[in-house]
């Protein structure tokens, strides 16, 4: 019967750390090297725009069931509209506030998650690189938002305004808060 063959791989030992006082060992060839750090922007762009998905879900879940208490489960968009030119001015706004404020919580949850996996995974990276991620989702999120004709006028600025904010300072947070955590092999 043949001699049996073992895989080199399996069977080496582990490289020997660099003797004190001696340069570091060549790198092994085979080794993946570290990805740049602005690679890291895309990875967090896919990230955010991942969770939010799930959680935009949940909070419009919010807005539906916050509307149907203050308006009846069987109204309309227009009975609503009507309502809604009706009620004083101050009542309207605590309203509107209720129904942005699960979707700003969804948007700055997932932006603090996709900038701590940048933060945290990412060799050499920083809070500007996940600023960076936060920064493309608010832009890619609002061309979208605009070309649908979401809002017009000072209400469209008003709220890119309020998404390049959420989304930069959000993700850069989680970057500081995920460097932080990241292995000093890392």
């Amino acid at each position: 019967m043949a001699e049996r063959r073992r895989l080199p791989v399996i069977q080496s030992a582990p490289p020997a750390p660099p003797a004190p006082g001696r340069g570091a060992e060549p790198e092994d060839e085979n080794a993946i090297p570290a990805r740049p750090p602005w690679h890291w922007v895309g990875f967090g762009t896919v990230a955010i725009f991942a969770a939010w998905l799930p959680l935009a879900y949940v909070a419009q879940a919010v807005v539906a069931r916050v509307l149907a208490q203050r308006f009846g489960a069987a109204a309309t968009a227009t009975e609503i509209g009507m309502a809604l030119g009706t009620m004083p001015a101050g009542e309207r706004a605590r309203l509107m506030a209720m129904l942005a404020l699960p979707n700003v919580v969804a948007l700055g949850l997932s932006a603090f998650g996709g900038g701590y996996l940048v933060g945290r995974f990412g060799a050499g990276t920083t809070g500007r690189e996940a600023a960076s991620a936060g920064a493309m989702t608010a832009l890619v999120a609002l061309v979208l938002a605009l070309g649908a004709g979401a809002a017009s006028g000072i209400t469209a600025l008003v709220t890119g305004f309020v998404v390049i904010l959420l989304c930069v300072g959000s993700a850069a947070w989680g970057g500081k808060v995920g460097a932080r955590k990241r292995s000093p092999a890392a």
